[in-house]
């Protein structure tokens, strides 16, 4: 039997007293800038397959190495 767990709430930035206080502010980034960033660029576009993106591996923040993109 296979483990299986409420997948609804992430833990991207922490939990309780370990909780984010840039929490926020990264939301409100990626609310924000994110939309601006694409309506700044129509043409942004990933230059390599999503299944080339590499993430960082041993860090303690699960992040990718880098987001190669063309305009």
């Amino acid at each position: 039997m296979g483990y299986h767990r409420n997948t609804s709430h992430h833990l991207a930035f922490g939990h309780g007293i370990h909780h984010c206080l840039g929490a926020p502010l990264a939301r409100l980034e990626l609310t924000l800038g994110l939309p601006m960033l694409l309506n700044r660029f129509p043409e942004l576009a990933l230059a390599v397959e999503p299944s080339a993106l590499r993430f960082k591996v041993g860090s303690v923040v699960h992040a990718l190495r880098e987001v190669p993109v063309t305009w």
